[in-house]
């Protein structure tokens, strides 16, 4: 007997025992392609993990990353969302690199160098906001200069220390003062960034195998703070033995960059190829997927068996109704999250239910009933000669190698049959309506005035719930 909980699984990416557990898609080949990939790079590198939602980036990266720990690599992940509230992601770049090496590299001295080295380029890129001074400066001189575009050169000199005194004056002395000081420490910031990708770039050289750095949920983050991330990944860690995976939905990022900043299309995509080395999309699946597999991992998930080999007769619906209507692994899964949501208390119903939320129909008219369950019959291998005995023979293969006692679709399908044989003149019409009152009442979503209403009240019940567009 299953009882009704829903088995949802907490994704618990914190504590992953094995690496590729319930690996559904065959992510784990991708996975260890990349790692031997990442093993061959002579140079640091930025790589993109492009795939649009749903298709399982963050399944994927933090297995991946259980893979890497498991092989000897130093791995770090970070949610790049939950960070996104900082102006500049530099420090946590630094300090997530300086945490991972100061358990796993053997020089400590080495790294306590780096953890100083990074406090000074902190340092350094927090004195000063320059774009909100370049934007001041910038007003001040337009509007110095627009007036003039056709006077002569000194009469633009003058105007230009005159603009130049105007701003001194409105940006205020410690303002200016903080400018000279930045200008007067120029050589010194230049020399502080070659010690710091210097001390990186021997610490790196100290690993065995590679660092790899997975940024998760780029797409997700504030425009500005994305771009700023990958422009610090470039400029300021790319190292040797040092590898950046940048996860996103790239057409998506591009899309919130292109609007928070007004360019065009083709800029932001042309953009962002100049921070990245490589891009790589998952691999379309679909046509290769098992469905028997996800659907044991969904139906379990869901409540409706009791362990993934547990086959039972709404298994084998589900399996009829997909094989009926292909559909992808994304509506797949949302098809049968929708089921859940609406599923009622009764066995006999849920069975139809799941037949409406797929779109098909259970009507008078014996062609649906006919085309999903003959997708069981090629499952089986089965043939026959004439389609009356489609229910039995379904339900012969069920009860016989797989135990499953009760077929209610197949039983349904027979009476169905013998409404069509057994009641065919106008004089029967009463008995016929009384009989197939019988027959679809313990199906029914609510009591039956006529038989008509078993379809009408179904799809109000399923219209009327929750549609859930994921």
């Amino acid at each position: 007997m299953i009882d009704n909980q829903l088995n949802w699984p907490k994704d618990n990416f914190e504590n992953i025992e094995t690496a590729w557990e319930g690996d559904l898609w065959d992510r784990r080949r991708l996975g260890e392609q990349l790692t031997n990939y990442v093993d061959r790079l002579n140079c640091g590198a930025v790589l993109a993990l492009d795939a649009r939602w749903g298709e399982g980036k963050t399944w994927f990266v933090r297995h991946w990353a259980k893979h890497l720990d498991d092989s000897q690599h130093n791995v770090i992940y970070l949610d790049a969302f939950a960070n996104d509230y900082l102006d500049d992601p530099f420090l946590v770049i630094a300090s997530e690199i300086a945490s991972k090496l100061d358990k796993t590299a053997e020089n400590k001295p080495l790294v306590h160098k780096f953890k100083k080295a990074t406090a000074v380029m902190q340092q350094g890129l927090l004195t000063l906001a320059p774009t909100l001074i370049a934007s001041m400066i910038s007003c001040a001189l337009t509007g110095g200069i627009i007036p003039l575009i056709k006077i002569d050169s000194e009469q633009i000199t003058d105007k230009l220390d005159d603009a130049i005194d105007k701003v001194t004056e409105n940006i205020g002395e410690k303002v200016t003062e903080a400018i000279q000081a930045k200008i007067d420490s120029y050589e010194e910031e230049k020399q502080s960034l070659q010690a710091f990708k210097s001390t990186l770039t021997e610490l790196a050289a100290s690993l065995e195998n590679p660092l790899v750095f997975i940024i998760d949920e780029l797409d997700r983050c504030r425009p500005d703070f994305a771009i700023r991330l990958i422009e610090r990944v470039k400029h300021f860690f790319d190292i040797p033995k040092i590898v950046f995976v940048l996860v996103m939905n790239k057409p998506q990022l591009s899309q919130s960059v292109q609007n928070f900043y007004g360019y065009e299309a083709e800029i932001t995509a042309d953009y962002f190829e100049k921070f990245i080395d490589l891009t790589i999309k998952f691999p379309n699946l679909e046509p290769y997927i098992n469905y028997e597999n996800v659907l044991k991992e969904e139906l379990y998930r869901i409540g409706e068996m009791e362990h993934k080999e547990a086959l039972n007769e709404f298994f084998f619906l589900v399996l009829a109704l997909q094989n009926y209507k292909n559909f992808n692994s994304r509506e797949l899964k949302r098809k049968i999250n929708q089921y859940a949501i609406l599923k009622t208390n009764d066995f006999r119903k849920n069975l139809i239910l799941i037949a409406f939320v797929f779109g098909v129909e259970f009507s008078k008219d014996l062609k649906i009933f006919r085309l999903v369950l003959s997708k069981l019959v090629e499952k089986f291998n089965l043939s026959f000669s004439d389609s009356k005995f489609l229910g039995n023979i379904i339900i012969s293969k069920l009860r016989t190698e797989y135990f499953i006692d009760e077929f209610h679709i197949g039983n349904l399908y027979n009476k169905q049959v013998t409404l069509n044989e057994k009641y065919v003149s106008v004089g029967q019409q009463d008995a016929k309506e009384l009989y197939m009152l019988e027959t679809y009442t313990p199906f029914a979503i609510q009591k039956l005035k006529h038989s008509d209403d078993f379809i009408i009240d179904w799809k109000n019940y399923v219209e009327s719930g929750f549609n859930l567009d994921i």
